[in-house]
């Protein structure tokens, strides 16, 4: 029997648009589980130079919110809204894409794109600071991890550096450059498939056609 081939959802915890897609890619696995196998990976919107308090881009975060609802129907939460409106909260990838690293590692059952849901629900519903182990003490209990020990993880340079290498996954073998990014995979070749917001029914189409003529990457 083939191989399914692969749908990667790349998502960013910080990413607006990735709450406003969430709810849809959630939907398209659990209905297109059995032709294609799905998972989700980190991004890294907010790394290096880009960590740091949200200052005046807060503002356009605040004016983005409002079209991302009209475009998708995704709710951003009044506890997100009071979050940003602090303009010396600070945004840092890395810690979001630890944890999510963090659960995968320690449960190997772990359903990556129900717990990219999870992660961007804790910022954008629950309006938690995604900077802080202690917003991730839920999902620790959820997928029986140990929270205790995450902040461990984060003094380690090797865990870190794995993080790292995730985001440099994103970039070079996904092709992810903004995100959401949805990339469909085949044998081990990679090819992204949109970036940015699209609807259900176009997303849908788009698998059903790709399911039943997949494309050759190796010739791409």
């Amino acid at each position: 029997m083939q191989k399914r081939a692969e749908i990667v959802y790349v998502f960013d915890g910080y990413c607006g648009w990735c709450w406003g897609i969430s709810d849809t890619i959630v939907r398209l696995k659990n209905d297109f589980q059995d032709k294609f196998i799905f998972s989700a990976h980190p991004g890294g919107l907010m790394t290096g130079e880009r960590i740091g308090p949200i200052g005046d881009f807060g503002a356009y975060i605040e004016k983005a919110m409002p079209r991302v609802t009209e475009m998708t129907g995704a709710i951003f939460s009044e506890a997100h809204k009071k979050l940003i409106q602090n303009r010396s909260t600070i945004m840092d990838s890395t810690i979001p894409a630890a944890a999510f690293q963090y659960i995968v590692d320690k449960n190997k059952d772990t359903d990556t794109v129900d717990l990219s849901h999870e992660i961007l629900s804790l910022n954008f519903e629950k309006g938690f600071d995604l900077r802080l182990p202690e917003s991730y003490t839920s999902l620790f209990s959820k997928y029986g991890v140990d929270a205790s020990t995450f902040k461990e993880a984060l003094q380690s340079k090797e865990f870190l550096h794995l993080v790292e290498e995730d985001f440099e996954r994103a970039r070079t073998l996904f092709g992810a450059e903004s995100f959401p990014t949805l990339v469909y995979g085949n044998n081990a070749d990679y090819y992204p498939l949109c970036q940015g917001y699209k609807p259900y029914d176009v997303l849908a189409e788009a698998f059903n056609t790709l399911y039943e003529n997949p494309p050759n990457l190796s010739d791409k």
